[in-house]
């Protein structure tokens, strides 16, 4: 009976324990990354951006057609229903603000890049371990953490806030377009009210929700993809890793900003 007890008041500790000390390599992960590579980064030469650059443009750019489509999506089945909604409660424009533009942009944004660059990554990295390919990159010199590692979490970092913006733009103008044509022309009027109204708060905490948000798709995909050791099974089964603790952060990190919000 004692060890039955003791097993069942012990599990939810190892859980804890385990899941904090994941937290603490992952982060010591990607502070050692972007350590070394702002150490070597040098800052008039073009190849040392030159991977950043790529992982821009694979995350950010190559996204852009799925994130317009999406917005404008999100922009009809969100953006005009709540404004059809909650038109005559007078609030209509704080309402886009905190819950398309701090809430469902962000997510969305985050999804999409899960989806496309940080199962992308793990896979990739997952593949060059696999294959020794990172093996042979160390013994010719070359700093992982500076050539791959950063290059990866700072360009999922950028592309996020860039993505989000995007999105967010497109999902509530789109939107109170729709509504100034479908419903009233006293609609148009909101696209000024967004700008003139805009709490100061609201600005700081979409940036700082959307870095976290990219830094966690980053460094999470790069860090299970080096997991990888010798198996190939290996490969899906750490990027089915990262995007399950990649949502789960995200949705811990987004209850916490909702509880700043509050």
């Amino acid at each position: 009976m004692t060890n039955t007890i003791n097993t069942i008041l012990g599990w939810p500790g190892y859980f804890i324990l385990k899941r904090l000390s994941y937290l603490l390599n992952l982060t010591t992960f990607t502070v050692f990354a972007l350590r070394d590579w702002f150490k070597k980064i040098r800052l008039l030469n073009r190849d040392s951006y030159r991977p950043l650059v790529s992982q821009i443009i694979f995350t950010g750019i190559d996204a852009m057609p799925v994130i317009t489509i999406l917005a404008l999506i999100i922009g009809f089945v969100f953006t005009f229903r709540l404004i059809a909604l909650f038109d005559s409660v007078g609030d209509t424009v704080t309402i886009l603000v905190y819950l398309v533009g701090l809430e469902i942009g962000p997510m969305m944004s985050a999804f999409t890049l899960i989806s496309r660059t940080g199962s992308a990554i793990a896979v990739d990295i997952g593949n060059m371990k696999l294959h020794k390919e990172i093996e042979a990159l160390e013994y010719m010199g070359i700093d992982i953490n500076e050539y791959m590692i950063a290059p990866r979490i700072l360009g999922a970092t950028i592309s996020q806030l860039a993505v989000a913006v995007f999105f967010t733009l497109i999902s509530m103008v789109s939107g109170i377009l729709l509504s100034g044509l479908l419903l009233s022309k006293t609609h148009f009027n909101y696209l000024t009210q967004l700008a003139q109204g805009l709490d100061p708060i609201v600005l700081p905490i979409f940036i700082a929700k959307n870095i976290l948000f990219g830094l966690i798709i980053g460094a999470t995909a790069c860090y299970h993809g080096l997991k990888v050791d010798k198996s190939p099974t290996e490969v899906p089964q750490q990027t089915q890793k990262a995007i399950v603790n990649t949502l789960v952060m995200l949705f811990l990190i987004d209850g916490i900003f909702a509880l700043l919000l509050i």
